[in-house]
């Protein structure tokens, strides 16, 4: 089957839900035995797979079993939000005095967690350029060195890392890869095929496309799957029955809807790619991008988000009057829905920030591209 076919049919099945459609939405903690001897079983079950509503539902089981035919992965586990997908992932990996090395172009909250709560673990970390040549990340690799954590395109600024070559490095000196994939999702990209251990996605954003709930998921190989539900669990950290069923409802029209952002957000950037104000375009399938070779090669496509720089560093009030003159694209964070958004995201953080420009992130929606281009041209007046 192919990719639209499997996003229709996988995770339902009419037989076994009498003749419905879709999986019926399970609310509840108390799951109840068949038998005595089902009971006893369960006890001495050393997979942490006991029956209670904290482990599994057949809400969970259809979506992550989905998730997983999708990726071609060997595990899939479902918790509360992507950040949490992150979180989990890196308590059931890591151990005191480990050291991990982190792409320094990461979304926010992930550096906020490590550098506010990992590290009291005594964690230490290492924030590398993304722009990093692969080959000289050997230079910052350590005896502990336990893991690297990618994220590809790197937020706000959107920089392409070449997966293959990290992982390479990284299975030469023993050490796990970690992706966030949330951007280009399994349609567009495939970070097991690229080598990577595990993988990280945000349902909240593309899988759901709605802006009405918050999932995340963990996929993985077989060599840490039972690590990583172990944690979820045992941290408590899982998925809430109507943001399972309206994930697993998201599949259906998913790829229309990241297509059409698709779409919209290459229009878009490549008309800003020639305003006066604009200094660069940060969207790694225009072919201006630095690492656009990289990305045609590891991507089947882009999603609709992406950045700008400016030729000036405008002020806040400056921003404020760019953004009060918006009428269709809206202030918010998050992306990955049917509506269009703008942010202003500060580098300040980062290690090395090697933009002057103003960075403004773009998230493109479903409206009609006409109306997405004249609402950013009179909202862009406001700047000269």
């Amino acid at each position: 089957m192919r990719i639209k076919t499997k996003l229709n049919r996988f995770g339902r099945n009419s037989k076994k839900q009498k003749g419905f459609v879709n999986t019926p939405i399970y609310k509840g903690s108390t799951i109840i035995f068949d038998s005595f001897d089902k009971y006893l079983k369960d006890i001495s079950d050393k997979n942490n797979e006991s029956l209670y509503g904290l482990n599994s539902t057949p809400l969970s089981d259809n979506l992550e079993e989905s998730i997983k035919k999708l990726y071609n992965c060997e595990s899939v586990v479902s918790v509360s939000s992507g950040l949490s997908s992150i979180s989990v992932t890196f308590l059931a990996l890591l151990k005191s005095n480990d050291h991990i090395l982190v792409t320094d172009s990461l979304y926010s909250p992930t550096r906020e967690f490590i550098n506010k709560h990992l590290v009291n673990f005594n964690i230490s970390v290492d924030y590398y350029d993304p722009e990093l040549p692969p080959k000289n990340l050997q230079k910052l690799i350590r005896k502990n060195t336990k893991l690297i954590f990618i994220e590809s395109p790197g937020t706000a600024t959107f920089d392409i890392q070449d997966i293959p070559e990290i992982v390479k490095i990284a299975k030469k000196n023993n050490i796990i890869t970690i992706a966030d994939n949330s951007w280009a999702s399994f349609i567009y990209c495939n970070p097991f095929k690229l080598g990577v251990d595990i993988v990280i996605e945000a349902a909240t954003k593309y899988i759901n496309g709605h802006a009405d709930i918050l999932l995340g998921l963990i996929a993985s190989n077989k060599k840490y799957s039972n690590q990583i539900r172990s944690t979820a669990k045992g941290y408590g950290i899982n998925s809430g029955s109507d943001e399972l069923y309206l994930s697993i409802r998201g599949l259906r029209t998913m790829m229309l809807r990241i297509e059409e952002s698709q779409k919209n957000a290459l229009i878009l950037a490549r008309y800003l790619n020639n305003h006066k104000l604009v200094s660069k375009v940060l969207h790694p399938a225009i072919k201006t991008h630095h690492n656009h070779k990289i990305w045609k090669r590891d991507f089947k496509g882009s999603s609709g988000l992406f950045g700008i720089e400016m030729k000036k560093k405008y002020s806040k009030i400056q921003l404020k009057k760019f953004f009060n003159k918006l009428k269709i694209f809206e202030l918010g964070y998050s992306w990955g829905s049917y509506e269009s958004l703008v942010t202003f995201p500060s580098l300040e953080e980062r290690k090395i920030n090697k933009y002057k420009g103003s960075i403004i992130r773009i998230h493109c929606g479903l409206e009609d591209i006409k109306d997405l281009i004249l609402d950013m041209e009179n909202a862009l007046k406001a700047l000269k």
